[in-house]
Order: structure tokens, then C-alpha cells, then sequence
């Protein structure tokens, strides 16, 4: 019996995983065609090989009795099939479009050997999509690097697609009127929904290495989960060794305002402290780049990596009351009261005219202000640097400082 039990709940498990995988759909597409001759007869048991263009890898197909062929489980990319029979000319269809999970027509249409050898033909992506009722839209990495854009965010580009809108704040989304939780987040066919709602992950590989982004939007199959899918693949290695670097830089010195700063500017009333609305401050710098290729003396497998990033310098405004004023990091203790003032250690020696100018009532009893040559200038410089900037006109709690 306990084998029995172990066995129905290793089988109710692998239930569970395999609809879990179906939800979640495939970036893997497919390539398919028919061969036929010129009366429009089929062509069966036609030798068909689809190439992957980066790689040079192929498979090796064979027309069924009906000349269709089909190619599955395939990567995402540019494609090449070349389609031989007996008695006829080499058919080649180039530049083949496959999309992420998508679905590639490559008809051939075959001619009697003569003086051609090779009949090349290049595939057109069709105004209707016949092989899937899905609506989508993809952007190569090619799109995603050259767009105008103002971050590097990768689900920035969903606001192209005219069924997405912004929701209640940017950054959120409305699929169709739906809020963004509704929709499924894939990265190279594994969900990356995060957040109690499943709102998109914060965690993103980086721009580099995209090499899609698909939008699944209206009419997918029961396999994409969500009222939308979004679909990030990610760019892999080829025969050819490529690469990239960039720095990119926003800073508030070439920016507009924004509303919440206009808005505060004219709310603003000047104080003692500060007699005028700051100007807003911002420098954020991104910095990276990729490269991939051939593994060197490995036949076959490639690699391809990247490194990006991000910092940001900008000013934390606060606000608070209870810091020491900045008159005091100076030794200057002429607006505190004086039976508030510091006493003059019993080991501090000062001379006759510090003790008239620095002292009260000229006693040498209590600081007015410390003479500088008592004040550390190391301690100083690190005030200096690292302690907010305060204006010396704030106003000052004559009690402590």
C-alpha cells in the first residue's frame, strides 16, 4: 500500500507540473511548408533542411505523402530551408522570420532541372497571419536598442502596443481595460509574474540580451496563461563573435521639471534657512555592454553574456529639527544662551585676548565661540564633506542648539 500511495502521488505531482509547464506556454516556434511542383502537385519524400541561420546548425526533414513537412522546438531567429527531390532543381527560401513561439510559413515550389540548380526565394512575412488566430507584436533587439526611450526598462515598450495602457501609475498596466495582474510574464518560457498580484518582476536581465519581446494580446491558445502574454527571450550566442558597449546618462540639467515640482515650487515659502525652492537634482549613469559567440574548440555551443550597471546621485531632502546648528560644527556658540554655552576645560590655556573676545563677560568661564587653533582640521574636513548642508542663517533653539 505505501508503494501503491507514493506511486499515485509521484503520478498526481507530475499531473500538476505538466499543467503548470502547459500555462506557461513555449518560446519555441515552428517552421512548416509544402513542396510541390510546377502543376501544383504535391511532392512527397522531397529532402528538406532548415538552417539556422547564427549558428549554422540544421535538421533534416522529409516531405510526407501530402508534401507537407514541419519543423518544431525551434529557437527564435533567422531561418534558411533548402528543399531537394529527384529531377528538380535546389529550392531555397531565405530569411525566414521565426518569432518566439510563433509559427513560420516556407512553401516550395519546385522546378525541373535545367539550367538553374538553385531557385532562391525570400520568405515575406504575410500582411494575415493564416497559421494562428493569435494578435501579437514583437520587437527585435535591434527595435528595442534604437527606439527612443528614456530608461532601460524592458516593459516600458508594452505602452506601443495600442491594447496596453497605463494603469494607475507608471510603470503599471491595463491589458484590454484589465489591470496589469491579470496578464503572465514569461522570461525564455518561464513565468517571472512576481508581487502578491503578479505584476511584472522588478528583476530584469539586461537590455543587451534581449532578443525579443512579445506580446500576446487577443485570441492565443489555452496554453498562454493570463488576459495577455508577455514574452521576454533572450539572445543567444552565433558562429560570428559580436558584442557591445554603452553608457548611458540622464541628468537634471537637461530635464524639464516635473509637475510635483512645479507644483511645490509654487507652494514654496522662503524661510531664514532656505530663501529659495531648490532645484531638482538628479545624475543617473548606466553603464555595460555584451559580447557572445563560438565557444572556442567546442564544436556547436556558443555563449553569450552580459554586464550592466546602474547608479544614481542624487540629494535626500530632510527635514528635521533636532540636528545641531550648523554655527555650532564651527565653534560658534554665540547664539545659544549663555548659561547654555560650553565651559572652558580646566586643561585649555587661553590667552588674554581670546578670553576678552571668546569668552562671556571676557571671564574665561564659558566659550563664546572655540578659537581655531583649539578646532582639529581633520574633524573639520569630515564635517565639511559629510554633514548635510545646512543654511548658517537657520533659525536656532537658543536652549540647545
Amino acid at each position: 500500500m505505501a508503494r501503491i500511495r507514493q506511486g499515485l502521488a509521484s503520478f498526481v505531482f507530475s499531473l500538476i507540473g505538466a499543467v503548470v509547464l502547459l500555462a506557461q506556454g513555449t518560446d519555441l516556434g515552428t517552421i512548416r511548408g509544402t513542396v510541390t511542383d510546377p502543376t501544383g502537385a504535391v511532392v512527397p519524400n522531397a529532402a528538406v533542411e532548415v538552417v539556422d541561420v547564427a549558428t549554422s546548425l540544421s535538421r533534416k526533414l522529409t516531405t510526407d505523402s501530402a508534401g507537407n513537412y514541419e519543423a518544431s522546438g525551434l529557437r527564435s531567429g533567422a531561418y534558411k530551408v533548402t528543399v531537394n527531390a529527384a529531377g528538380f532543381s535546389t529550392a531555397e527560401i531565405v530569411n525566414i522570420a521565426l518569432q518566439p513561439g510563433g509559427v513560420a510559413r516556407a512553401d516550395a515550389g519546385l522546378k525541373p532541372k535545367g539550367t538553374t540548380e538553385v531557385v532562391v526565394v525570400t520568405s515575406e512575412a504575410p500582411l494575415v497571419q493564416t497559421e494562428s488566430p493569435t494578435v501579437s507584436a514583437t520587437l527585435n533587439n535591434q527595435a528595442l536598442l534604437a527606439l527612443p526611450r528614456d530608461n532601460r526598462d524592458i516593459y516600458s515598450f508594452l505602452y506601443l502596443n495600442p491594447n496596453i495602457t497605463q494603469a494607475d501609475s507608471d510603470g503599471s498596466y491595463k491589458f484590454l481595460g484589465s489591470q496589469s495582474y491579470g496578464a503572465s510574464f514569461s522570461l525564455d518560457g518561464q513565468r517571472s509574474n512576481g508581487g502578491v498580484f503578479g505584476q511584472p518582476t522588478a528583476s530584469q536581465p539586461s537590455l543587451e540580451t534581449i532578443g525579443e519581446l512579445t506580446v500576446l494580446s487577443n485570441n492565443f491558445t489555452a496554453e498562454f496563461a493570463g488576459i495577455a502574454n508577455i514574452r521576454v527571450s533572450t539572445r543567444r550566442g552565433a558562429s560570428l563573435y559580436h558584442g557591445s558597449l554603452f553608457h548611458n546618462n540622464k541628468n537634471s540639467a537637461l530635464a524639464a521639471w516635473d509637475l510635483r515640482d512645479k507644483v511645490a515650487q509654487n507652494a514654496f515659502l522662503p524661510t531664514a534657512a532656505i530663501s529659495k525652492y531648490p532645484t531638482p537634482y538628479f545624475n543617473l549613469n548606466e553603464l555595460g555592454g555584451s559580447f557572445g559567440g563560438p565557444v572556442p574548440k567546442i564544436r556547436n555551443t556558443y555563449f553569450f553574456a552580459a554586464f550592466e550597471r546602474r547608479w544614481q546621485n542624487s540629494p535626500v531632502n530632510l527635514r528635521v529639527n533636532n540636528l545641531p546648528h550648523p554655527a555650532l560644527w564651527s565653534g560658534d556658540f554665540s547664539r545659544l544662551a549663555d548659561n547654555r554655552k560650553p565651559v572652558v576645560p580646566a586643561n585649555v590655556q587661553l590667552t588674554a585676548a581670546e578670553i576678552g573676545s571668546d569668552t562671556v563677560g571676557g571671564q574665561g568661564a564659558r566659550f563664546i565661540r572655540i578659537p581655531q587653533r583649539l578646532l582639529n582640521p581633520t574633524t573639520g574636513a569630515l564635517i565639511q564633506k559629510y554633514f548635510p548642508q545646512v543654511n548658517p542663517a537657520a533659525p536656532i533653539n537658543a536652549t540647545n542648539g
